[in-house]
């Protein structure tokens, strides 16, 4: 498995097809990485590193990730009504915050938007 791209550059989505969006939780159900897979195998993962802000890998396949430890103890649930039905990436929208840190995305996806961000060290996950 190879990282193709990080941070804002992986962000670089515009016009990719998404097959799937897939939440990533720990044992206890606690959100820990949104990842969303695209048509050609590639995966785009974000989750909340140590400093609160948002990492973002863009990888070439979809697996969950070796930092989220340990990884057999990660379940992936694909999101209703964004899984199965090939989206297009029509635009993303990153923030960043006064210390010029990423600490949320805003995706297009075909009229649907995703809203991925940390808030107080927590991964957010809001579907429009």
């Amino acid at each position: 498995m190879t990282v193709l791209a990080k941070g804002v550059a992986a962000l670089d989505l515009r016009g990719r097809i998404v097959s799937e969006v897939v939440r990533i939780t720990d044992a206890d159900d606690s959100l820990e990485a949104v990842q969303f897979v695209f048509a050609d195998g590639q995966s785009l993962t974000i989750t909340v590193w140590t400093d609160w802000r948002l990492m973002v890998e863009l990888r070439s396949e979809a697996v969950v990730p070796d930092y989220l430890w340990p990884v057999e103890d990660r379940t992936c649930t694909a999101i209703a009504g964004l899984s199965g039905a090939e989206k297009v990436v029509r635009e993303v929208v990153s923030t960043l915050n006064d210390a010029r840190v990423l600490v949320e995305v805003l995706f297009s996806l075909d009229g649907r938007s995703l809203l991925v961000k940390s808030f107080g060290g927590d991964l957010i996950l809001e579907l429009g």
